[in-house]
């Protein structure tokens, strides 16, 4: 607590910092932006938690102040470092992002740092809430299995086809760090990051995007390695390796965004291909439409994940004796608690831009889903019988830019 306590006031001192700069020394090379969001949020269901949320009100999970600097050391070379003050315990505060841009001319960028990984369309302002029309992007893609940052280098190239103007990044890295999710935090290794991105924008109106990204990977459950070697000490091996929380996965992602200047349409699908029991393979999509009555916009969203069944070892023999009975209740009752549920969810929200900087949005979203590491957690083993996998979540939220 401490620890988290300190870390949030070295950043605000920070922001308060970079804008004295800014205001008392108006350096032209020196740009200062922000932005920062109040969210609250409440589950109707007292025997399920979602993302952080439960049946009680609470301003904790999303909202958020952060800060950008950018400063200009040539005409080619300049660094940029964002700062982020966050409200929710699972995830800490400080620089999210500090890179260093090279930019030759105007069809090439290259940046070597700690950045934002792009696997998403609304990667690069998945904190902004501003720029777009959710409280909460679907959590069926912007899933806290996926890591927000990396370190390591990128290549953009940008050129024009006709009416179409487009780009292609490589990227490769490492992330070392946590992953969060179901409220708990888990050191991750990420290795051998490669992926490349290509963005296309037709006519104006048309936004196109594609991914592919692989790495190597050891997530540190330690409750299932724990296990897992009791297994293997038992002469269990084919089950104890099934356990495995690392190895290889392959990110496959596409989009689309069609904008007029009273509607807009929005597509985004993603697969996930791995060989342990977290995510063996998952895909996901959302569809999203939206109605521009200005300043309100009312737009709906269906998205829905989809997990393949995992493939048990099936060795541990059972009504032999009570020791191995248990040790088979238990090799099953972990494949359950850690795998991916298939969720299904439908929000309706609107949003008021109140000023050119500054937006309203409320929403409800019905969830659909079973209890899983990525979907509901059950507040407790009676709960868990009493959820009928279904809840609501309400959120009213204010979103700004500076």
């Amino acid at each position: 607590m401490c620890k988290r306590l300190h870390s949030r006031i070295v950043v605000c001192l920070l922001f308060a910092f970079f804008c004295s700069v800014n205001v008392s020394f108006a350096d032209e090379k020196l740009n200062i932006s922000g932005f920062g969001r109040l969210v609250a949020g409440y589950l109707d269901d007292n025997n399920v938690s979602f993302e952080g949320y439960t049946n009680e009100l609470t301003f904790s999970e999303q909202s958020l102040l952060a800060i950008q600097a950018d400063y200009q050391l040539t005409d080619t070379v300049s660094v940029t470092s964002q700062l982020l003050a966050h409200n929710n315990a699972e995830r800490d505060s400080g620089i999210e992002w500090f890179y260093l841009s090279y930019q030759p001319n105007a069809n090439w960028l290259f940046k070597a740092g700690k950045m934002r990984t792009p696997f998403y369309h609304y990667s690069d302002v998945m904190d902004v809430g501003f720029a777009y029309a959710w409280i909460s992007p679907p959590q069926q893609l912007y899933s806290a299995f996926l890591f927000n940052q990396y370190e390591g280098i990128s290549g953009i190239h940008r050129f024009a086809l006709g009416p179409v103007s487009a780009s292609v990044e490589l990227y490769t890295g490492s992330y070392n760090g946590d992953t969060s999710f179901q409220q708990k935090r888990y050191p991750t290794d990420i290795d051998n990051l490669r992926g490349i991105v290509l963005n296309a924008l037709v006519g104006g109106n048309l936004k196109l995007r594609s991914s592919f990204i692989t790495a190597d990977f050891s997530l540190d459950l330690e409750e299932i390695t724990t296990f897992a070697n009791i297994l293997r000490g038992a002469g269990f091996v084919e089950s104890a390796n099934s356990l495995t929380m690392e190895g290889e996965f392959d990110i496959y992602q596409a989009g689309a965004i069609y904008e007029e200047f009273d509607y807009h349409l929005a597509w985004e699908w993603m697969k996930i291909s791995s060989k342990t029991i977290l995510a063996p393979k998952i895909t996901s999509y959302y569809v999203q439409g939206g109605y521009v009555f200005d300043p309100i916009t009312v737009n709906l969203t269906f998205a829905n994940l989809i997990t393949s069944e995992v493939e048990t070892a099936n060795e541990i023999p059972f009504g032999v004796n009570p020791g191995l009975d248990q040790l088979f209740i238990a090799y099953n009752t972990t494949l359950q608690r850690t795998k991916a549920s298939d969720l299904k969810s439908v929000t309706l929200g609107v949003r008021w831009d109140a000023g050119v900087n500054v937006a309203f949005k409320a929403e409800v979203t019905h969830y659909q889903g079973g209890i899983g590491i990525s979907t509901f957690e059950a507040l407790s083993e009676s709960a868990a019988f009493a959820f009928d996998e279904r809840a609501n979540l309400y959120q009213i939220g204010m979103e700004f830019v500076f």
